[in-house]
């Protein structure tokens, strides 16, 4: 019998393949599907976007570089100066990534020692499932921090014993899955923080240009060195399976992260970095798209809010994080959803230690006409 490490059986199946199987069900009963559960909008990518991945293929697609184009990583600084207001050398604090979440999985090897007592790794909780995974595979110690209230995830409130046996801190801001941004002030005060414990601090910021009313600032904004943020296109410009994203910042931790992405050789193909440049030059998309998610919300949030649900976070991101009805569990009231053919997140999935229970996420995924529809169908479940 093969011997296969031990963590792929002890791990649960992974949220988006049990989010898959439960969409299979609802079409094997042949009713309408609305799905709100993965964060794949159905908005196709941009015509200009697509022209210049068409234009990019060669005849002869040789290997990519890990470092990707100079052309890419000059227009990824000038999105950065243009939006955070932060000058960063293309040369030696950019790296393109094959996406965010390969970023999340593989970045703990950077700094964890699997043999050492400070291997420990913190995250929020709930959060992405990869935090955790990354960490496990990696061999470090995952803590989860468990969030409530605003959902803001506060580092200097951890014991002293845990941050001296911590390499690295993840934050995620605008947060996945709240939706709730962590002000400028609280990131400096977490950089002060990982400064003094010799920590890396790295910031998940997928969802940055994804928000209503201000901005969400970045790490960046708070200091550049022990310090990481990953960004992403697949939610900013409608690219999800482009699997297109950087890493940015302190220049020495980029050097060691190319140095660690050449072993599994992580790079994006040439001509999807030629679409990412592209895309990273351009902002009016961007707003467009803003417009389009902050339509679907006010639906969704009207709809909740009136029908006296509370609706938490959800100033950024492509989703609502809902507290379900009359403190029922949110796995069953997500199946109770699904029963009519609404698929939702339960909000245990994202969790690792407690986190997210009794809340459900919807993904601001279907059209507004689907949206409309699917209140119809949930409103005698809400009301």
């Amino acid at each position: 019998m093969p011997r296969i490490n031990p963590l792929l059986d002890q791990l649960a199946e992974y949220p988006m393949v049990e989010l898959e199987r439960r969409k299979q069900a609802v079409a094997a009963r042949g009713l309408p599907l609305y799905d709100f559960s993965v964060g794949d909008p159905v908005e196709p990518t941009p015509d200009f976007i697509q022209e210049a991945l068409r234009e990019a293929i060669q005849p002869r697609c040789g290997y990519p570089s890990i470092a990707g184009s100079d052309g890419l990583r000059a227009a990824i600084a000038a999105y950065v100066a243009r939006r955070f207001g932060v000058e960063l050398d293309p040369a030696t604090q950019i790296l393109p990534t094959a996406g965010a979440k390969e970023a999340v999985f593989h970045t703990p090897a950077l700094v964890v020692d699997p043999s050492a007592d400070d291997r420990v790794v913190i995250f929020p909780d709930p959060g992405y499932p990869a935090y955790q995974r990354g960490v496990l595979f990696a061999g470090g110690e995952p803590v989860a921090v468990p969030l409530s209230g605003d959902h803001v995830f506060r580092p200097w409130l951890l014991p002293p014993d845990l941050l001296r046996r911590t390499r690295m801190i993840w934050l995620n801001t605008p947060h996945n899955p709240s939706g709730a941004v962590t002000p400028l002030a609280d990131l400096r005060r977490t950089l002060d923080l990982a400064r003094e414990h010799d920590i890396v601090l790295v910031s998940d910021e997928a969802y940055a240009d994804i928000y209503q009313g201000e901005p969400p600032p970045s790490l960046l904004q708070a200091g550049v060195e022990g310090v990481l943020v990953l960004h992403s296109l697949s939610k900013r410009s409608a690219m999800t399976g482009y699997r297109s994203g950087f890493l940015a910042g302190d220049p020495a931790l980029i050097g060691r992260l190319r140095k660690l992405r050449a072993n599994p050789g992580l790079a994006a193909p040439d001509f999807v970095n030629a679409a990412a440049q592209a895309a990273w030059s351009d902002d009016a998309h961007v707003a467009e798209r803003r417009a389009l998610f902050q339509a679907k919300r006010e639906l969704l949030v009207d709809f909740f809010e009136g029908a006296g649900l509370e609706v938490h976070g959800s100033r950024a991101t492509i989703y609502l994080w809902v507290r379900v009805p009359g403190g029922e569990d949110d796995e069953a009231w997500a199946r109770r959803l699904l029963e009519r053919g609404v698929v939702v997140s339960p909000g245990r999935m994202f969790g690792v230690a407690g986190g997210g229970q009794g809340y459900v996420r919807l993904a601001l995924v279907p059209s507004l006409e689907e949206i409309r529809s699917a209140i119809e169908v949930m409103r005698p479940l809400v009301g």
